[in-house]
């Protein structure tokens, strides 16, 4: 069961209790104050397969602008009525019930924008990656990926295509671009540095990130979908696995190594991978949202997510095809 609570104005009452009689559902009213204003407030208890559909009619009938109109939705842990145990049994064909789009605000908006805490995990990221690379240790290299805060900007540009915020794209956009040159320049740096009192060798860990197939590219749209799933899902702890699959920051900072070492191959094949894996990984994390019907609640701002969920989704298949022809024919 779930309980959903709307405060409106007196002139909602009559729409929101023609949306609560449709679905005979039962809800307890009452009066209240904000200054001068009058309020109203309902509190419904609702079988789970039909909650999102009342929340849907609700937020496209009444105007959730307004200071004081929410509408808000939680999980009742327990609930004793014969009757709503009843109606949830004659609903005949249960829906799927379709994510609520707010419970993914808060596991994508801290990757919106760029903060300074995610550029100095990124750095150590990077920097443990490179002692893992040069010392040829893999789990030296894992360890640095599951520091690595990267597949955080990468879900939340999906995630904002998918709802139709682009300032929210461009956002999470430039944050995951920034991170990803700060592994680059934090590669090369260090590795200026340290070359001037070592040799460094070019040890298999770093070979092994300077080549890329179109079955990388392929594995890499399966990890988004993973990464997808697990967010709609509510089980984001997933994503650490995914994360360190796509390993995303040791091709980065091989990037930084060849671009250090002006070692071209080192550079362009690194870069290749990197590419791939990223867009791999948007693609893949897209088509999540998109199968699963991730738009906002309004019916007029709907229509427009989905222009920019399916432009988004055809640029990054053609970015994907014209990576794969590259690696291909490297």
């Amino acid at each position: 069961m779930e309980r959903i609570q709307v405060t409106v104005y007196p002139n909602d009452i009559e729409t929101v209790e023609s949306i609560l009689k449709e679905f005979d559902v039962p809800y307890i009213r009452s009066e209240g104050w904000a200054g001068e204003a009058e309020l109203f407030h309902y509190w419904i208890t609702t079988p789970d397969d039909i909650a999102h559909d009342i929340i849907d009619k609700l937020a496209n009938k009444i105007d959730t602008k307004q200071k004081s109109v929410l509408i808000t939705n939680e999980k009742v842990e327990a609930t004793v009525s014969d009757y709503l145990q009843q109606l949830a049994e004659k609903i005949k064909k249960p829906k799927k019930v379709a994510q609520v789009v707010e419970e993914l605000f808060p596991l994508t908006d801290p990757f919106t924008k760029f903060k300074k805490d995610l550029l100095i995990m990124i750095v150590i990221a990077s920097i443990v990656a490179l002692a893992g690379l040069f010392g040829n240790s893999p789990a030296v290299v894992i360890g640095a990926m599951l520091i690595s805060p990267l597949l955080g900007p990468i879900t939340a540009f999906s995630f904002n295509a998918a709802i139709g915020r682009p300032l929210k794209m461009r956002q999470s956009a430039l944050s995951g671009f920034i991170l990803i040159v700060a592994v680059v320049a934090a590669g090369a740096i260090v590795t200026v540095i340290a070359s001037a009192f070592m040799d460094l060798p070019i040890t298999d860990e770093i070979n092994l990130r300077t080549a890329t197939s179109p079955i990388d590219i392929g594995i890499s749209i399966l990890l988004g979908i993973a990464g997808g799933i697990a967010m709609v899902s509510s089980i984001p702890g997933i994503l650490v696995g995914v994360a360190i699959a796509a390993a995303l920051v040791p091709p980065a900072t091989v990037t930084g190594i060849g671009l250090a070492l002006f070692d071209e191959r080192i550079f362009t094949g690194a870069m290749l991978l990197t590419s791939s894996n990223v867009i791999g990984l948007l693609l893949g994390s897209m088509i999540v949202f998109f199968v699963r019907g991730i738009t906002p609640r309004k019916y007029y701002q709907k229509e427009k997510a989905r222009r920019y969920m399916i432009l988004t989704i055809l640029m990054f298949t053609g970015l994907s095809v014209l990576l794969g022809v590259l690696s291909f024919l490297d």
